[in-house]
This record gives structure tokens, sequence and C-alpha cells, in this order.
């Protein structure tokens, strides 16, 4: 095919994902979502044959475009804070039965697009089935012509500052294999695939997403109510039944489309991003609600030994690293902490528990303070694995750093504190640790107290709905058993991160494992990176530890 000619339009060099996506619109103007592509996609409720009656001419044939707009309901718009911030989202669908991106375009129906293209509109397009119809060479388009004008419609959605999402082809109900639904796409699957990675256009998977969706299903309720199998004398429109294993049901409409919808959520979260966690930027945020708080921080000289970024964790590209604080007083072995640092699992640093560390190692411990794999670099569980790491690393170091290996405890703050309370609850080994020490983090991301936030969605790999069991794993709450170590909860007046300790308190009561809870009062969560609220803190926590450690 000869290649096609039209405008290009340049942001610097290239468009890359990240940025693409946090250029959506930041208004409050509603956002556009243009939706092109063939039959499985279009709207037939909605003027689809002028003067024809749908629920006699067509029910119950629905596309998923149909019934997409019912998904963008005020309260799931935050699931796209970092895409889009506006207060609705008007989904207009454009997609036409029979029709190939080659006949999309020739006919006109891309230029009413292109012409109706705001600044921050979306445009999600989805092709493929009758791309793909070599029988019908009215509609017939190679993988070649299919991927051009794939990359026509990303360039000029890009001119007219629009933004583009490439979907690949819905699934068809065939063919089935050993219960499992494969694929019938083939090069016209992996086609669009190769333009995205190309252009850097954000892509939603749909043929594996419907195909998944439909093999947990089954063929047999898929093909009855998802797909249009038909008995006679049941509809209107279709008196001797139908036979259709390409289009759908509505039921199979609102499917394919919650799909869809779960897909845009994943590409909300690939673009989040993290904003800067310092004690100096918490402190300042504070001071609007809280003018007398001061921020923490090291003194000018340190009273203490410290050995500055120690390489703990070869890492694939970045090594993990820790500062260790080293008391000054006693020659026997010194019992041991490990400091993990919050940020919603996406930014902080080491830098934020240096305080705590050093007055611990003031009171006669040793404390090794850790980076860890942020969940912009790699979700779940690697941030876990570093902590294990880093504790073998230290029992591996004890006579090094004169550690008593049968007293060490895991502390962290906010995300950190999740992650400590994780690591401690599913040690073993080298990895295990005699003490929890949890600051305002929550030990349940399934519990009824428990938000499903934007941040612990990037971290564990996708929203509770679709990773369930990864949210259940990565909850302290689920592995508290006889092994368990003593525990002490420092909070915060914030519920929200209070999620799971009650009922971990519970379990730990129940066998007989001590715990301790301190809330102070009126404090906001991060409460431990200034003043007045650090020096409570770190005094329950030094006697919490002596306590359990018989010092």
């Amino acid at each position: 095919m000869e290649r096609l000619k039209f405008k290009s339009f340049k942001i610097g060099a290239s468009i890359a994902f990240g940025f693409l996506l946090l250029s959506f619109t930041a208004d409050k103007k509603p956002v556009t979502i243009y939706l092109i592509g063939d039959s499985t996609m279009a709207d037939y409720s909605n003027n689809y044959e002028p003067g024809k009656d749908y629920m006699k001419t067509r029910y119950p044939v629905t596309g998923w475009g149909q019934v997409f707009q019912e998904f963008f309901k005020k309260d799931s718009l935050g699931y796209f804070h970092d895409l889009f911030r506006t207060d609705s989202v008007i989904v207009d669908d454009r997609a036409r039965g029979g029709r190939s991106t080659r006949t999309f375009f020739q006919e006109g129906r891309w230029r009413k697009v292109y012409e109706s293209l705001r600044p921050g509109d979306i445009v999600m397009m989805q092709f493929g089935h009758n791309d793909a119809a070599e029988n019908k060479p009215e509609r017939y388009v190679d993988t070649t012509g299919y991927k051009e004008f794939l990359r026509l419609f990303v360039s000029q959605s890009r001119e007219k500052g629009a933004f583009p999402i490439i979907l690949t082809p819905v699934a068809r109900n065939y063919p089935w294999k050993e219960g499992v639904l494969e694929d019938i796409h083939g090069m016209y699957d992996l086609a669009p695939r190769e333009v995205a990675l190309e252009m850097k256009v954000p892509l939603i998977d749909l043929n594996m997403r419907s195909r998944a969706f439909f093999t947990k299903k089954g063929k047999e309720y898929v093909s009855e109510h998802y797909f249009m199998n038909l008995p006679a004398g049941v509809y209107e429109a279709y008196p001797k039944g139908q036979n259709d294993n390409t289009h759908f049901q509505p039921d199979g409409a609102r499917a394919v489309a919650q799909q869809v919808f779960e897909g845009l959520k994943v590409l909300a979260l690939d673009s989040l991003k993290p904003s800067p966690y310092t004690i100096q930027t918490t402190s300042e945020k504070l001071k609007k609600y809280y003018p007398d708080v001061t921020p923490t921080g090291l003194p000018d000289k340190l009273k203490t030994d410290l050995k500055k970024d120690i390489i703990y964790r070869v890492g694939d590209g970045t090594d993990k690293k820790a500062d260790i604080f080293l008391p000054n007083k006693g020659r026997k072995p010194h019992p041991a902490v490990l400091l993990v640092h919050g940020g919603g699992w996406i930014s902080g640093s080491k830098d934020n528990m240096e305080i705590l560390a050093y007055d611990l190692a003031r009171a006669g411990y040793v404390a090794m303070n850790v980076s860890y794999t942020l969940s912009d670099e790699k979700p779940y569980p690697a941030a876990l694995n570093d902590l294990h790491a880093a504790l073998t690393y230290l029992r591996n170091h004890a006579e090094e750093f004169n550690v008593d290996p049968d007293r060490v405890a895991v502390l962290g703050a906010s995300a950190g504190a999740q992650l400590a309370s994780l690591s401690g609850v599913t040690g073993t080994g080298n990895s295990k640790v005699q003490a929890i020490i949890n600051i305002d983090g929550i030990v349940s991301f399934v519990s009824p107290e428990a938000e499903e936030g934007r941040y612990a969605a990037k971290w564990l790999g996708g929203y509770k709905s679709e990773n369930l069991e990864i949210w259940k794993a990565a909850s302290p709450l689920e592995y508290v058993s006889e092994n368990t170590p003593p525990i002490l909860f420092v909070n915060s007046a914030q519920p929200r991160f209070h999620a799971g300790r009650d009922a971990m308190i519970n379990e730990l009561k129940n066998r007989g494992i001590y715990s301790e809870v301190h809330t102070i009062p009126d404090s906001p969560h991060s409460f431990w990176l200034v003043n007045p609220w650090y020096e409570p803190t770190i005094t329950y926590i030094t006697d919490f530890l002596k306590n359990v450690f018989d010092e």
C-alpha cells in the first residue's frame, strides 16, 4: 500500500508514554472520549439506522461502546485523576458496523471526528475484525495498510491536541480448545501492538482481556449470555433466532466495556508519578494547618558512627543501599532495627528516617536505614524481597556491625510500615525478626476499612477488583500466626491509616502475642517527621524495644 500523506505533529523529539498521559487536560471542562471502530463497538440505539426502531429491528445486539458511558459516574472519575481532571466525561461513539480502518477513513468518518477534536479529548480506536476479512474485498486491508491507517489516526489525533489509545480487537467466541478461548486475530492482533510500541501510544489489550474473561466464564455461559446466540420466537428483530459469535447481547457488551474500563484504569496507574515526599515538604504542607510544627533533622555533628550508602543488594540496574548508624557505647552485641521509609510505595527516601535511625543508635541499637524498590521501578513483591535481603545482609554481617542476631526489629512508617509489617510476618531464617514497629501504616488492603487507593493499586499491579489475591497477599494481617513477633502500633488520629489494625491486635491477643497501641491525639499523618510529635514517637519506640528485648 502506498504510504498515506498526513501532517505530523511533534512535541519535542517524540511523545513519551508517561508525558503523553500526564498531558491530559487539567481543567474542569468535560472530556470527550471518541470511539472509532467496528460493529463490536458501535451504538445501535442512537439513530444507527435513521427512521428505524432499534428495539424492533436490531435489539438485543449491543456494541460495547453503546454502554461505555454508564461507567463514567462521578465517583469513578477519581481513578483517572492522573489522566484527566474533569467533572464529567462524554462518550461519543462513532464506530460503525462493517468498517475497517480503510473504509472508516475513505467514507469521511474519520474526518468528522478529526474536525470535532479539541485539546484534551481522547480517541480510542478498535479495528481489525473487518480489516482481516479477505473474503470481503470491499473492506479488507492487509496488515501493512491496517498499521498505516492506525498511524494516521494516532498522528492526526495528536495534531489536534487529543490523545490516542489503541485497542487490540475484541475476541470472537471461537475457537475454544480444552476450555480455553484462543486467539483468532493473529497478525491483526499483533499489528496494533507494533504501532503502539513504535509510536509510544497507550495500548489496551482487549483481545487478551476479553479472551481471559470469557475463558473464566466458560464457553456455555458466554455463548448463551454474551454473544448473539438467540432462540427463535423471543426477540422481534430475530423471529427465527440467531447464531452469531461475533456480536454481543447487552450483558456481553457490558462485560467487554468493563474490560475496557479496567484497561483505562491501568493506563491511569501507569501515568501515576511520585510527588516529593521529604521532611521539608511535609513540614511546609502541615504548617497550613499546624502553624507551630518544625521539621526534624540530624544535628551538624553526629554522636554515632555512620556507614553511608552500603550496598546491601545488587539489583538489575539499581543497587539497593543502606545507611547504618552504629552505637558508640558498649562492647556487647547490640540489638538492631531495620528502618523502612514511607511515600506511598512510589516516593520518599531513606533520608526521611535518618533522625529516627540516629536516635535509635544513640539509644544503643544498630540502625540500618534502607532504600528499596519503588513502584515506578517494579511492583510488589520487589520491595518486600529487598527488605528480606536487607535483614539477611544484616545478620550475615552481624559480627562486623556488632549485632545480636537474636534481637532484630523492623520499623516502618506509612507505606514503609505496611512493608515492615509484611516483612516481619513473612520472614524466615535470616530474614526473621523478633519485633515489628508500625508507624501509621495499614496492615490489610482487603479489610472493610481499607481504601482502594491509586498508589496501592500501582504498587500491587492493578486495582482490587482485578488483583484481589495480590491485595490479600500483601496484607500482613493474612499471615498472623503463633510465630508472629510482638508489634507496636504508633498511630495518627487519621482512621484510614489504621486499616486492619484492630483485627490484627485481636489475632495477636488470641495467640498470646504481645502488642501495644499508641494513638497521638490531634495528629496528622506523617507526624513522625515533625515536632512536636517526633519526641513522643521515639519514646514509644525505645520503650517498646526495651520491653521486648528485656534490656
